[in-house]
């Protein structure tokens, strides 16, 4: 009985079905890929947000009396934390933030003192994804591929007081 064997080589018209699967389907991995990146930096941005706010809401919470940290001094507080992760405008230059951008409040309670360090209306461009909107008609507008993000932190304060820091 002579043995089987397995022709284990591929005919030219395999080889090109090959070609043709991998020309159809690699546009699709490249978005998907690049979604994955862009909504990765997407979150990061957020989480750095998220901290900036917990970084400026702790010092707060942790002053000492009316002489201790003030609104000033959260918000650079923040700016730094900011700056020191490279968190960009909308035009790829350093934040700045503005009045309108960043928020310190303190509430009093029955529990006791609650400071809030907000950000609201930060800037995130996207990068890939907006772009891919084209090849099916859609037409871009300036803008387009900005997102605003925000980020809030409560926290209880320490200070024993009746009047919050001044600034």
């Amino acid at each position: 009985m002579a043995p089987h064997t397995v022709n284990t080589c591929r005919r030219p018209r395999q080889a090109g079905n090959v070609t043709l699967e991998l020309a159809l389907i690699l546009p699709l991995l490249l978005l998907i890929l690049g979604g994955a990146l862009d909504l990765g930096m997407l979150f990061w941005e957020k989480q750095v947000l998220t901290n900036a706010t917990r970084e400026g809401a702790r010092a707060a919470s942790k002053v000492d009396g009316p002489s201790g940290v003030g609104p000033a001094r959260v918000r650079q507080i923040v700016q730094d934390y900011l700056t020191q992760h490279r968190i960009k405008d909308a035009n790829g230059q350093p934040l700045v933030l503005s009045d309108s951008q960043f928020s310190y409040t303190w509430e009093y309670t029955a529990t006791g003192t609650l400071v809030t360090v907000a950000l609201q209306q930060i800037p995130y461009r996207m990068m890939l994804l907006p772009n891919f909107r084209s090849f099916f008609g859609y037409t871009r507008q300036p803008g387009d591929q900005t997102f605003f993000l925000q980020a809030r932190t409560v926290m209880a304060a320490e200070w024993h007081v009746s009047v919050p820091p001044s600034p």
